[in-house]
Formats: C-alpha cells, sequence, structure tokens
C-alpha cells in the first residue's frame, strides 16, 4: 500500500503578489489594536530610532494623505459649505482649552520649580492637534470628514493662536507664525492636491474598496512615529524611575480630562463628532515643536514629548467599544 505523498500547494504569481495587500487590509481590520502595539514595538526598538528619524516629515505627509483619502467627498463637501461648528470646535481647541489649561499650569508655580517641563506643557496645549487625528477617527469608525475639517481649521488658527499663547503664558514666542503657517500649509495643500489626484484617477468606489489596506498604511506609519519618539524612554524610566511613572500618570490624566471635558461640552453633536474632537483636542502636534526648537529644549522636553504619545497610541483602542455602545444606544443616551 502506498502512502500518499502530501505536497505543499505553491501559491500562484498572482497571490504572491496580492500578499502585501492581503496583509495590510488584515492589519488595517485590527485598527486600534495594531496601533496600540505599536507603540510597545516602537519602546522595544529603541537602536532603530535614529534611523526612522530622518523619515518624519515624510510620515505626517503620508498620513494627512491617508486621512484625506478615508474622507468621504460628500460628507466633506457638506462641512465646508457650513463650517460653523467646525470653526466652533477649532475655537475650543486653539483658545479655550489653552486658556484654561494654561492657567491651570501658570498657578501652580511650575514655571519657577520646574521651567523646562511648564515650558513644553504650555507649548503641547497651544500647538495644533496632529495630523494623524484623522486617520485614528477612521480606524475608531468616528465621523473623519468632521475631525479632519476640524483638524485643518485648527491648522489655520495655530499659526496665530500658537504664538498667542506663548506670549501670554511663556513671554515670548518661540515661533516664527509665517514660518510655522507656511509648513502647516505645505503639509495640507500637498497632501490634498495627491488625494484629489488619485480620487479624480482612480475613484471614490475604488477607495472605498481599499480602506482596509489603507488603514493598515496608516497604522505602519504612525508605527514608524511610535519608533522615532521612543527612543529615549527606556534610558530616562532607567535612570529616573519614580519622576517617569509621575510623569506619565499626568500625561495619561490630562489625555483622559481633554477628551472628557470635549466630549461632554459638545455631546449634543453625538459621539461621532464629539469623540473625534475629543481626539483633537487631547492628541497635540508637538512633532511640530520638536522639529522646530528641539535643538534647544532639555531632555525634559525630549522625554515629556515621548511620554504623550502612549496615550496617543492606547487610548483610541480603549475608547472605541465605549464609542460603539454610545453609538448603538443613540440620541436615547
Amino acid at each position: 500500500m502506498k502512502t500518499a505523498v502530501i505536497r505543499p500547494e505553491i501559491p500562484s504569481t498572482m497571490t504572491i503578489l496580492q500578499l502585501p495587500i492581503v496583509a495590510l487590509a488584515w492589519l488595517g481590520r485590527q485598527g486600534t489594536r495594531a496601533l496600540a502595539a505599536s507603540i510597545f514595538l516602537g519602546l522595544a526598538m529603541p537602536q532603530l530610532a535614529d534611523y526612522v528619524k530622518p523619515y518624519l516629515g515624510l510620515t505626517v505627509f503620508v498620513l494627512l494623505l491617508f486621512s484625506y483619502l478615508r474622507t468621504d467627498p460628500s460628507a466633506f463637501g457638506r462641512i465646508v459649505r457650513a463650517p460653523g461648528l467646525a470653526i466652533l470646535a477649532a475655537l475650543w481647541i486653539m483658545v479655550a482649552l489653552p486658556l484654561l489649561f494654561g492657567t491651570a499650569y501658570a498657578l501652580t508655580g511650575l514655571h519657577e520649580t520646574m521651567p523646562a517641563l511648564y515650558t513644553i506643557m504650555i507649548l503641547h496645549i497651544a500647538i495644533a492637534p496632529i495630523t494623524s487625528s484623522a486617520a485614528f477617527a477612521a480606524l475608531m469608525g468616528l465621523d473623519v470628514a468632521f475631525s479632519l475639517a476640524g483638524l485643518i481649521v485648527s491648522s489655520t488658527l495655530s499659526p496665530l493662536t500658537t504664538v498667542a499663547m506663548c506670549y501670554l503664558f511663556l513671554g515670548t514666542a518661540l515661533f516664527s507664525p509665517i514660518d510655522l503657517g507656511v509648513k502647516l500649509f505645505l503639509f495640507f495643500a500637498s497632501s490634498g492636491a495627491v488625494a484629489y489626484a488619485i480620487h479624480r484617477i482612480a475613484g471614490q468606489d475604488w477607495i472605498e474598496r481599499q480602506k482596509n489596506s489603507i488603514d493598515g498604511l496608516s497604522v505602519m506609519g504612525v508605527f514608524i512615529f511610535a519608533i522615532a519618539a521612543m527612543g529615549e524612554v527606556p534610558h530616562y524610566v532607567l535612570t529616573q524611575p519614580l519622576f517617569a511613572l509621575e510623569l506619565l500618570g499626568f500625561v495619561v490624566a490630562l489625555t483622559a480630562a481633554l477628551v472628557g471635558l470635549s466630549v461632554l461640552v459638545f455631546a449634543r453633536i453625538g459621539i461621532d463628532r464629539s469623540l473625534a474632537l475629543g481626539l483633537l483636542a487631547a492628541f497635540r502636534n508637538l512633532g511640530v515643536v520638536m522639529a522646530a526648537l528641539g535643538a534647544t529644549l532639555p531632555d525634559t522636553a525630549w522625554f515629556f514629548f515621548a511620554l504623550v504619545q502612549l496615550p496617543i497610541y492606547t487610548f483610541p483602542a480603549l475608547l472605541k467599544p465605549l464609542a460603539r455602545r454610545l453609538q448603538q444606544a443613540g440620541p436615547d443616551i
């Protein structure tokens, strides 16, 4: 009796070519879980930080491009035609919250006891949201069009409001409003132009079919950012563990307060939009600050920059189940 020989099935050329797309789609379907995992993988690979830092600008551009692609053009058009809510959200993010939290920081006397930490905390609350905010909203199933509109308006206000907050709480500008405005405009305009070209050539139906793959590419992009940001964390945790734990606790509490307060204040606009706004309010683009002022900032500022990435990567996974329950409950809450 002959024993049957089982031979492995050899995949076709087409199947092999499709493997990267299948892998990206799978990664995109993991969504916020993959996002949370990426920050811990970044912590495990500090030796790669120096290699990926030169590509941070490209990474920001690509993430913004994916945010445009994941936005429904018709929904975004409706917000553009009636921008009142997006403008109100931006004023909350760029004016009300910086005034509220900046005043609280000033009253603690931190500017005298720990001036370096006080400076980076003011810059954190005054700067515009991260450019990947809309990508995070997409991963969480929130209103991407509203998130992108709020991000654009907030970034438009940033050259004026960020400089004004620096003058108010730090006594100096630190930024050139023209330089900051030009840098933000180039990011939004160039990525928007590329996204528009893709929409025109490929069509919205094709983009909708590729949404999981686009989300997978977004996860890969934020993973690169995580590696760059986490490079110095192990060193500080080993040398100053108590300070590291206290600062991490503050950062987590601050993020929760910014999200929670925003959701409460804007509860009437629905959880899809209020939670997207909360992410914009809490997830600030300190990368712009570090790129502009990094050489003049002390090590404490870099450590704070690293720690604020942790809730950015983990909060979406924690908040997504709550958002789903509230979405299903609807207006009865």
